[in-house]
C-alpha cells in the first residue's frame, strides 16, 4: 500500500499519536485539599447528564464553566437523512 501512496520527490514528516496515562473509569484522581467522595453520586449524575443530552440532541444540560453562548455552529448541509432514528425524516413510499 505504501508503494501506491508514495510520491518520489515529496518530503514527508513522521508523525504519531501516543496515548498515555490511561486509567480505568473506577480510578478517579481527587483534590488534595478535599475529602475523596464516598459514593458513586458523581458518576450517576454524569451518566444522567449524558443521557439527557443524547436524547435531546442539543446539549440541553451543560456546565456553567463552558459558557452560556455558542459562538459557532456545526455545518450540516451535507448531513445524511436519519431514516432509521427520526420519524420526521422517515422515507415515504407512495
Amino acid at each position: 500500500m505504501v508503494d501506491e501512496i508514495f510520491d518520489k520527490g515529496l518530503s514527508y514528516k513522521k508523525a504519531g499519536v501516543m496515548l498515555s496515562g490511561l486509567v480505568p473509569d473506577t480510578v478517579i484522581q481527587t483534590n488534595l485539599f478535599e475529602e475523596a467522595p464516598v459514593s458513586n453520586h458523581n458518576r450517576k449524575l454524569m451518566n444522567m447528564i449524558d443521557n439527557i443530552n443524547f436524547s435531546m440532541r442539543d446539549d440541553i444540560l451543560k456546565f456553567a464553566a463552558s459558557g452560556t453562548t455558542r459562538d459557532w455552529k456545526m455545518r450540516q448541509e451535507m448531513r445524511s437523512k436519519r431514516f432509521t432514528t427520526r420519524w420526521e425524516e422517515l422515507q415515504e413510499v407512495h
